[in-house]
């Protein structure tokens, strides 16, 4: 990975192998179904969550924020996700040591795994919730992200730096 004089190196305010995901400030409510229309701009899994890659303004083939922390470069994608849903977001074991996750409205948070309890919001008909967040990677990809849910445990695949197949 190459870095800039405009790289700058942080001290994450959460960091760990697992952790509880902070439910509270949403960045975004009240979005609906409609607002959420999926497509590849959006990778997830319907009815649980969605990463928005085009909510940073950045198109798939663009790659770092300026913003490191342990050998990582900070990609900021934001989280939306179904009002009330529990699920978990894992980084694959075999991508842990070159890729970490982290969303939260208090801090820059890096993480191989982050557990959803169920979101709620204190504005009625809040179905989706957006927080901030992104990856940390030591390089561009299409990157894998687990999500399991009480049901099921699939992968989806995130265009970071490079569009994905």
């Amino acid at each position: 990975m190459s870095t800039s004089s405009l790289d700058s190196e942080i001290s994450p305010h959460a960091k760990g192998t697992s952790l509880q995901f902070e439910c509270v400030n949403p960045i975004r409510t009240g979005l609906t179904a409609v607002d959420l229309g999926a497509g590849p701009e959006k990778p997830g899994v319907p009815e649980v969550f969605y990463i928005n890659t085009a909510s940073t303004g950045i198109d798939a083939n663009q790659w770092g924020a300026g913003v490191t922390s342990d050998g990582l470069q900070f990609q900021k994608m934001g989280l939306v996700m179904k009002a009330g849903t529990a699920f978990t977001l894992s980084v694959p074991a075999e991508m842990r040591d070159s890729m970490k996750i982290g969303w939260s409205n208090s801090g820059y948070t890096l993480a191989d795994e982050l557990v959803i309890p169920g979101c709620s919001s204190a504005q009625a008909n809040a179905n989706w919730l957006v927080y901030p967040g992104g990856f940390w990677l030591k390089e561009p990809g299409c990157v894998p992200l687990e999500v399991t849910t009480d049901q099921t445990t699939q992968t989806t695949y995130i265009p970071i730096g490079k569009t994905c197949p």
